[in-house]
């Protein structure tokens, strides 16, 4: 009887021994910083490649992963390692640093503790439009203001995504050459462009909404397109036979839309699932001809829709897009130009040219107070994180503190149609 036997003469059983010299254990890193990455590897083979990665508490990698191949026993790790995310938390995060010698892995961590980079509010713009081309203006944080560039075509909506560092403008398409653009705001590059179907004079787009990293435009022949921050179609939902989309809210897991009938005077609110974009089946009608001019989530089946009605009063109504309801209330202040939130329930609106604050928290009346008398306002902007507010009247910008004294003010070289507000993150 013959017997063979077999051996593996290389089989490495010996893994490679990792020392982290830098950083320390909890040291502290602020915000956009660079910091050292220093360790000793020792291994009886060569050691063929060593990571640094940086991982959250789930042990997913969060920041750029540096490989090194050293192809030797003896290694000294000595690196810069950037944390070049500002938008990363503060917290306990651990810095991982592997070795192989391609059979073998070790693995050692340690704990560094973040301070994120703290926001801060880059500047503001303002845009006007002739019709055909939409100037826009960059204000400093002292309000002072310098050309920044322009955009063919007519003006429907804008925003500023700070998160990617982009500003959005689109136009309806009632003139022709408009499009859907995306500037690159520490560039000043164009980053994409979607170009509109030539309808003039009937808008292509007649509603502009950007939340969450994507804007959604709703369609004159029906429906609502919504593109991510790279400017690829992400979302489709179509309005009811005969009707379009002039305005919208993302609420929790649904979009809310106003829709209007082609021709006649009929209004509804249309929810559509966020994940879908196939209709809730809970529809609301409102009064004939009543327009819609703001819609704001109060609750988790609660939003507040501020209208004027075909005689030009105003209203507030109570909605829940759960079942279709509809509470309906006088404002008590004439026509609303326009309003905004600047806390739950609370909205600021604008009247005959004055402004007032209305606080529907408590029970009808609601409690309505007069903040800024006698300016002639058309529109307003408030900058939650700096609690200013900005009110155009024509081509003048005037900027108040949250008590509506005036600390600043802006002239611009025609009718003011946006401001829009930036931030580092």
């Amino acid at each position: 009887m013959i017997f063979f036997f077999s051996c593996s003469k290389d089989k490495d059983d010996t893994k490679p021994t990792i020392t982290i010299n830098l950083p320390v254990e909890l040291q502290q890193i602020n915000g956009i910083d660079t910091i050292r990455v220093s360790a000793t590897i020792h291994d009886d083979r060569n050691i063929e490649s060593v990571s640094v990665s940086l991982r959250n508490g789930n042990d997913i990698s969060v920041l750029t992963t540096v490989t090194k191949n050293p192809n030797t026993k003896d290694y000294d790790l000595n690196i810069s390692y950037y944390f070049d995310d500002m938008h990363l938390i503060s917290g306990q995060y651990d810095l991982r640093v592997s070795a192989s010698d391609g059979e073998n892995l070790t693995v050692k961590y340690v704990t560094i503790f973040l301070n994120e980079t703290p926001k801060s509010k880059e500047g503001t713009y303002v845009i006007s439009n002739s019709g055909s081309i939409s100037d826009i203006y960059y204000l400093d944080n002292a309000y002072n203001g310098a050309f920044y560039q322009s955009i063919n075509g007519d003006y429907m909506g804008s925003a500023v995504n700070s998160y990617d560092q982009q500003l959005i403008h689109a136009s309806s398409g009632t003139v022709s050459n408009a499009s859907v653009n995306s500037i690159d705001l520490t560039s000043g590059l164009n980053l994409w462009s979607i170009p509109i179907i030539n309808s003039p004079p009937t808008p292509f787009y007649t509603s502009f909404l950007y939340d969450n990293e994507s804007i959604f435009l709703g369609k004159r022949n029906g429906g609502v397109q919504g593109y991510d921050k790279n400017g690829a179609a992400n979302y489709n939902a179509s309005a009811i036979s005969n009707f379009y989309v002039e305005s919208a809210l993302v609420h929790d897991n649904i979009l809310v839309t106003e829709q209007h009938a082609l021709s006649g005077t009929t209004v509804k609110l249309i929810p559509y699932w966020m994940a879908s974009g196939n209709p809730t089946t809970i529809n609301a009608t409102l009064l004939p001809s009543e327009d819609i001019v703001g819609m704001f989530t109060r609750a988790t089946n609660e939003i507040i829709v501020i209208t004027n009605d075909a005689l030009f009063n105003g209203n507030l109504i109570f909605y829940d897009p759960t079942t279709g309801s509809l509470t309906s209330f006088p404002i008590g202040l004439g026509k609303i130009d326009d309003c905004l939130e600047i806390g739950t329930g609370i909205y600021l609106i604008v009247h005959s040219g004055n402004i007032s604050t209305i606080n529907v928290n408590s029970n009808f009346p609601f409690a309505t107070t007069l903040l800024i008398s006698g300016a002639n306002a058309n529109n307003i902007w408030y900058d939650s994180f700096l609690g200013e507010l900005f009110v155009a009247s024509g081509s003048l910008l005037t900027v108040h503190n949250s008590t509506g004294a005036q600390i600043g003010s802006y002239s611009h070289i025609n009718t003011i149609e946006e401001v829009i507000f930036w931030y580092n993150k």
